[in-house]
């Protein structure tokens, strides 16, 4: 039996390659990877070809302008709004509970996510219970992700960086403390630190590439709708951000939230029990 082959025995073809590599110091690109370790490592490359390829303005906070469907969202806030606020903040999984991945910045379990959909999968359930708001997001084009986020009293999430240039994010407020200024963005922009407290029925647009933190220092929850879409961009770097989505899609990152936001779309909701029960 060749050395191949009792190697096999023992582990996957990758893992014998990674050892050779290791042993002898020289490096094959992308050998033991998954497909999220793999984008991670050519992201820089990505980015810097989308941003050459932009059909925006490479800045830190993005202007509404360049988006008409801004508008439509805005006319509709309380709409979003109510439906928002009627799925009580019990019933929305933080988003440790949904992806491990996200590690440190989803620590705070106060922070909760109600996703609509990610990477082209849809929770059906989810969009049943916000009808409306499942609506006027399938008017959205290059729609990337959707959530209900929200913040309960004394959450953080720490300082962090996007995965991509090629989406950017969006905000529109919904239900928002109070004291307005202890509930804010921080995003640190190239030449300057931009601090934002939402205002109900008003969008923010930023690229969360950019290191950005996030503090809700009241006693009240905090609502918006969050969303990615994608860049617009010259013809090139769409097709090249065609192909990184769907390696992301494709990805365990995107496949354990897959499973998990399956598992608790199932979950009787508060006040509710189980057929078993």
């Amino acid at each position: 039996m060749s050395v191949l082959n009792k190697k096999m025995k023992q582990g996957s073809v990758m893992d014998y390659l990674g050892k050779r590599v290791s042993d002898n110091g020289w490096k094959l690109p992308f050998i033991g990877k998954s497909l999220y370790q793999i984008g991670k490592d050519i992201r820089p490359a990505i980015d810097r070809f989308i941003i050459r390829n932009s059909l925006i303005p490479h800045t830190a906070l993005i202007d509404a302008r360049f988006f008409p469907w801004v508008r439509l969202l805005e006319r509709n806030w309380e709409t979003i709004r109510d439906e928002a606020v009627r799925i009580r903040a019990e019933d929305i999984p933080s988003l440790g509970e949904i992806s491990r991945q996200h590690g440190r910045i989803a620590g705070d379990r106060r922070w909760r996510s109600f996703f609509f959909e990610g990477y082209g999968y849809r929770c059906e359930e989810n969009c049943q219970r916000a009808p409306r708001t499942n609506d006027l997001l399938r008017q959205i084009p290059n729609l990337v992700t959707a959530s209900f986020s929200v913040l309960e009293p004394g959450c953080r999430i720490p300082r962090h960086v996007g995965m991509t240039k090629g989406t950017f994010v969006y905000h529109l407020a919904l239900k928002i403390p109070k004291n307005r200024e202890a509930c804010h963005i921080t995003i640190e922009g190239e030449d300057k630190t931009h601090t934002y407290s939402w205002n109900e029925g008003e969008s923010l647009l930023f690229d969360d590439t950019f290191p950005h933190f996030v503090a809700n220092d009241t006693d009240e929850d905090r609502y918006i709708l969050l969303i990615q879409v994608q860049r617009p961009c010259r013809q090139a770097a769409r097709r090249l951000l065609k192909v990184f989505l769907f390696c992301v899609r494709h990805s365990r990152f995107v496949q354990e939230i897959k499973t998990q936001l399956d598992m608790l779309a199932r979950r009787p909701l508060s006040g509710q029990t189980s057929p078993a029960e």
